[in-house]
């Protein structure tokens, strides 16, 4: 947590495409909204995710109850991209003064894929984003699901929730799997704080 102090309802995305792993991103960080004492809420669309498809998660927490989980255009202040084309087609849900953590590998799920270097260059007008190259990083850390949990490191510092809690939630969250398992998944996310 990097001194982010919230005033009114936070929203997050998180996009990409099946097999990415956003509902466990997502699950990741209603719990640490929840430890964290926060009132918190989500919706998620899964469209053709068993076939590469299109999914986001989108996830709303506030110090007092919130009642709909769905981003209201304008009102994002956070985007979690795994997947750059699946990233800016959530940009008309952002706000103005948005943070963007985005992978720059692509998932290359359709005939004719946009051009990548066009479609890192409108992320990068985002004054506040991220590129990371999360297949370079997975390979580095010798796991293939790593990159989402980087992404994650990197973006937890643009949330309201201690590194204890998140460290809990990911414990938590991966308790029915070998430790050296949940070991990984604390390496990727402390990776990604350091970015």
């Amino acid at each position: 947590m990097d001194n982010v102090n919230i005033s009114k309802p936070f929203s997050v995305i998180i996009a990409g495409v099946g097999g990415q792993g956003i509902v466990t991103l997502s699950q990741l960080v209603m719990s640490a909204a929840w430890k964290s004492g926060y009132y918190a809420i989500q919706s998620e669309v899964h469209g053709m995710s068993q076939r590469g498809g299109s999914v986001n998660a989108q996830i709303l927490f506030d110090k007092f109850p919130v009642t709909s989980p769905t981003v209201l255009e304008g009102t994002a202040k956070l985007l979690i991209g795994m997947e750059p084309l699946e990233s800016l087609r959530y940009f008309n849900l952002l706000e103005k003064n948005v943070s963007v953590i985005c992978s720059s590998s692509p998932v290359r799920n359709m005939p004719i894929y946009p051009n990548v270097d066009r479609l890192l260059a409108e992320i990068k007008k985002i004054e506040d984003s991220l590129i990371v190259d999360t297949d370079k990083i997975s390979e580095e850390l010798g796991s293939k699901g790593a990159g989402n949990i980087v992404l994650l490191g990197a973006a937890s510092k643009k949330l309201p929730f201690t590194n204890e809690i998140w460290y809990q939630t990911i414990k938590e969250r991966f308790a029915s799997k070998e430790q050296s398992i949940i070991d990984k998944n604390i390496e990727a996310f402390n990776y990604g704080r350091k970015l």
